[in-house]
């Protein structure tokens, strides 16, 4: 992807810029604050706005006592929504076990040294860095004084007396809440890639779908959502079912099997971002195709309903 770079496989950056750093998954309202800051930062220096991001989550490599987070969306789709939000470049660095014990001061070291004409920095106000989260926004704006570069650091952003975060989505993605996932992230959720040929099932008994196999760490609850699928800057209305489809003989891998309200002049190959709308009902397996066939045509119409009552709010 043109504009994205892993920061390891690179001598440095020479380009005067201006970074955005975090993991910054889901991409939510508060985060956008941070990158509002960034761009409005690198226009006043004379620089581009970039991001500098991780992966994999640093707590997949530092023990917390707590699981693993699990990320929203892969890297792939995170440097794309960096991208729609203006930035100019995205860097992701490799998180590891040298990174991660590096002090503080030896983070510091790390930008000068990958980024040597840097001219400021752009966290949110509780970013924490170095070896055991030793430092802290007050830290980083010593460093960046000393080192001559600008740095913002940004407050974050409240709903319902509640910070804004990417823990708040995954709630509500476990929860099935697109709405209220959609209202924190400022945009629906939405899975992307390009659609893959299925069983074919679904045009056997007459509701034939585009397949978009999606598998992040952070999933939504199997099962049937109104969804909105995006193609080449059109917008097809329709149906989806999330999961592995039990009643086609169950899939290796979860699927996004989207049927939608106009036939589609695309297929096997394009390129689509399905939008989960609302959830509908849970995935279930079915005794019979005709059983089959009856439930996708209840949950056609409620996927229709649910359009007709968006329109009129």
């Amino acid at each position: 992807m043109r504009g994205v770079w892993r920061i390891d496989e690179m001598a440095g950056f020479a380009e005067p810029c201006v970074l955005a750093v975090g993991i910054f998954d889901g991409l939510h309202l508060g985060h956008r604050k941070v990158l509002e800051c960034a761009k409005k930062t690198a226009r006043a220096a004379g620089a581009l706005a970039g991001a500098l991001t991780f992966d994999p989550h640093p707590s997949r490599v530092i023990s917390t006592g707590r699981p693993p987070v699990d990320m929203i969306f892969p890297p792939e789709q995170r440097a794309g929504h960096f991208l729609e939000a203006g930035l100019g470049a995205v860097f992701f660095k490799r998180f590891d076990r040298d990174f991660a014990d590096l002090p503080p001061e030896g983070f510091a070291g790390f930008l000068g040294e990958k980024f040597p004409n840097l001219r400021g920095i752009v966290t949110g106000e509780n970013f924490l860095f170095g070896r055991g989260a030793a430092g802290d926004s007050a830290l980083l704006r010593r460093i960046c004084r000393e080192s001559g570069w600008k740095y913002r650091a940004v407050g974050g952003l409240f709903r319902d007396g509640e910070r804004v975060s990417s823990t708040r989505l995954r709630r509500c993605l476990s929860e099935g809440d697109m709405p209220e996932y959609a209202r924190l992230a400022g945009g629906s959720y939405a899975a992307e890639g390009a659609v893959e040929g299925g069983k074919r099932l679904g045009r056997e008994i007459g509701f034939p779908t585009l397949n978009l196999p999606w598998e992040p760490e952070c999933r939504p609850p199997y099962g049937v959502y109104a969804a909105r699928v995006l193609e080449g800057g059109r917008a097809f209305e329709g149906v989806a079912n999330y999961g592995v489809a039990p009643s086609a003989g169950e899939l290796a891998r979860p699927v996004v099997e989207a049927n939608l309200f106009e036939t589609p002049d695309f297929g096997t190959g394009a390129k689509i971002r399905a939008e989960f709308l609302k959830f509908l009902r849970p995935e279930k397996k079915f005794e019979s195709l005709d059983a089959l066939k009856a439930q996708i045509a209840e949950d056609r119409a409620a996927a229709r309903a649910y359009f007709a009552k968006s329109r009129r709010a």
